[in-house]
């Protein structure tokens, strides 16, 4: 539910509805996650850093799972053109929490074949292919109209 008010962009309503469940329930680190997510997708600078630093106090000894806040806060910086800010704040956090992104892996079938694939890994015997395509891809997606969000 507030991941659909986050699309609204009704983010009072998020927050009350987290506020709400808060008061019979432990809170709810995704629950938050969400809403940060959603002021990231906005923009929305104050509500970002505000719901972040509450993650923080509730969450203190969840290190590992603060890391997505600390990525999500630094890409909404980014996302603003804060880009030193976004790099300081990242470096920081990271290092007061004392631990590291963990690499995001995906897998696709492809003609009934499980593919994997770690970020930034090129050690696929077809990468030159994949990213050659991607890049073609990325290329016509631009042409028509699409508009890459860097952050």
């Amino acid at each position: 539910m507030v991941d659909c008010l986050n699309r609204l962009f009704r983010f009072d309503e998020a927050q009350n509805l987290i506020y709400e469940y808060e008061k019979s329930n432990k809170p709810s680190f995704f629950m938050n996650t969400s809403l940060l997510s959603g002021a990231r997708n906005n923009r929305n600078r104050n509500l970002s850093e505000m719901i972040y630093r509450r993650m923080k106090f509730l969450f203190p000894d969840e290190k590992q799972d603060l890391v997505s806040g600390v990525v999500l806060l630094s890409n909404m910086y980014a996302s603003v053109g804060e880009h030193e800010l976004a790099k300081s704040f990242r470096y920081n956090q990271m290092k007061e929490l004392r631990t590291k992104v963990k690499v995001g892996f995906t897998w696709t079938e492809v003609k009934g074949q499980l593919a994997e694939f770690a970020v930034h890994d090129r050690s696929h015997p077809k990468s030159s292919q994949i990213f050659a395509e991607l890049d073609r891809l990325t290329s016509e997606l631009i042409a028509n109209g699409y508009k890459c969000d860097a952050s």
